[in-house]
């Protein structure tokens, strides 16, 4: 139920693998994919062997999501946000996915502490890509304005077709989490959580 997660462990060691091996790494061309269904596809080359192509492809959209460009709301932007120099994205993106990024190790810090800061940051790609709306929202929500161009209800990705929405305003953003869940932890989560809400508002009336 969670949207926002860790780092992928898998595409920081093997970040932390190249930047560790240098020039003495191999070709790598490998897939995997995040229990949400997020697929990433890492590719190295040993013609360039400091340049990492990163694709992902994100869950698939419920029909009430509005994507730019196949992507979330601000997902661009926020990729720059986060990573400036050091990511470039490809357009159009390799098939089958919906973004494609080229990673340029060389520029990462030389520092040993902000690198591994960098690393995880571009391992937490998905938090970026399908958290974008959301940031947008608040950052507009911090100068009390709302943000231009966006629907009274905006859709954000959780998993595949599910969604939550978020309902902006210039003072506040409020977020709708639909009951339809099909996991049934999710259904014990929710539950407990909407309980505890319910017992805590009924204790301030007593």
């Amino acid at each position: 139920m969670i949207l926002l997660q860790s780092p992928s462990r898998f595409l920081l060691q093997i970040l932390k693998d190249r930047v560790v091996s240098g020039d003495k790494g191999v070709d790598i061309d490998c897939h995997t994919v995040e229990f949400d269904d997020v697929r990433y596809h890492i590719q190295f080359s040993m013609r360039n062997p400091k340049v990492m192509v990163l694709s992902v492809a994100l869950p698939l959209a419920p029909p009430e999501a509005i994507l730019h460009d196949g992507l979330p709301l601000g997902a661009i932007d926020a990729i720059k946000a986060a990573y400036g120099a050091v990511v470039q994205i490809l357009d159009p993106p390799k098939d089958c996915f919906d973004v494609t990024m080229k990673i340029n190790l060389t520029k990462l810090p030389t520092d040993e502490e902000q690198r591994n800061v960098v690393l995880t940051r571009i391992a937490s790609v998905r938090e970026v890509v399908l958290g974008a709306p959301l940031k947008l929202l608040l950052r507009h929500l911090a100068s009390k304005t709302v943000a231009p161009n966006v629907d009274k209800l905006v859709a954000l990705v959780h998993r595949p077709n599910e969604s939550f929405f978020l309902a902006p305003q210039a003072d506040k953003v409020t977020v709708v989490y639909p009951m339809r869940f099909q996991d049934s932890i999710d259904i014990v989560l929710a539950t407990s959580f909407l309980q505890g809400i319910c017992r805590s508002k009924a204790d301030c009336c007593t």
